[in-house]
């Protein structure tokens, strides 16, 4: 997960519940444009700001497709802790979507795979390096080594294993016993 650069969202902590749709959000950006107000719902999202220059209003509608994943983040604010962030990821930084952001790891396990499924959007984990790979990748970098088979020898191939051959064959306790009379006739 990353320790780069801070999201502007990541100044406070906030969760937005996916099963309580539309949910609405604002936070203040780092210039003189004022507040992003950001209402998602299981479709997209909506972003209302100001223009930085001309200070005009501008609506962004923003439907799921256009988002990369739904993306978790670590970053380490001191030696103990780490502040976990969850957004939709966009290739635009300033159109990424904040969702989660707080230190409780259980809880955003949990939220990001319900916001995964909700939106169908795959789960992405922003890695140390700042670059985005999905969760089955990331995965794949952590297995270095190949496990190696296990040895086989002739002698032991037609043999059960020492445990099983120890074993017998379990009883019930009852038995049953089958009995009766053939109806098929025969001469």
């Amino acid at each position: 997960m990353a320790s780069g650069a801070q999201p502007v969202w990541a100044g406070h902590e906030f969760r937005l519940d996916p099963t309580r749709l539309p949910q609405k959000l604002i936070y203040a950006t780092r210039n003189e444009a004022g507040d992003v107000q950001i209402t998602v719902d299981q479709n997209g999202c909506v972003l209302k700001r100001h223009l930085e220059v001309s200070g005009l209003p501008l609506n962004i509608a923003l439907p799921v497709n256009v988002f990369d994943g739904v993306a978790a983040r670590a970053l380490y604010t001191g030696p103990d802790s780490v502040l976990v962030t969850l957004e939709l990821m966009h290739h635009d930084p300033e159109l990424s979507v904040p969702l989660f952001v707080g230190h409780d790891l259980e809880g955003i396990a949990s939220d990001w795979q319900k916001w995964s499924d909700l939106l169908g959007l795959p789960m992405l984990i922003v890695d140390e390096d700042g670059v985005t790979r999905t969760l089955d990748e990331s995965a794949r970098n952590v297995i270095k080594d190949k496990s190696h088979p296990r040895r086989h020898h002739a002698m032991f191939a037609e043999r059960r294993p020492r445990f099983l051959a120890r074993r017998r064959m379990g009883t019930l306790g009852c038995r049953m016993v089958l009995d009766g009379v053939e109806i098929i006739a025969r001469d």
